[in-house]
């Protein structure tokens, strides 16, 4: 229970922030996105899913959905963390903070998969 609780705030948190801050200021976010998309697109909509998955995370009965989806997301985020090895001019430099921006996204993963795996009924 304490630790649905924990990943439950976890999730929240870190969609809702993130979520607010994709809109609120949503220019931050430009430079991770590969040119092949619409920056402001990709920015705005992936705000507007982790709202979602912040909002659903708090309602019990879509918990295991919302972390479910809150892993597909950061498993989506990955190629871009990763893809910062390789460009020339890395948003998280120097590459310590990458790699640990990486190991985060791992954890992240973890805790949307643990989420999902407290309600086998999802």
């Amino acid at each position: 229970m304490v630790q649905t609780r924990l990943l439950t705030a976890v999730v929240a948190v870190v969609m809702l922030a993130g979520g607010i801050a994709h809109l609120v200021v949503p220019e931050i976010f430009f430079t991770i996105v590969p040119s092949i998309f619409p920056a402001r697109l990709a920015v705005v909509a992936s705000g507007v899913v982790e709202l979602a998955i912040g909002l659903a995370v708090l309602v019990p009965r879509f918990r295991a959905r919302a972390g479910i989806a809150f892993s597909l997301l950061c498993l989506g985020y990955m190629p871009l963390h990763l893809w910062d090895f390789i460009r020339p001019d890395p948003i998280f430099h120097p590459w310590p903070i990458a790699v640990a921006r990486v190991i985060l996204q791992i954890g992240f993963i973890w805790a949307g998969l643990r989420l999902y795996a407290r309600d086998p009924r999802a």
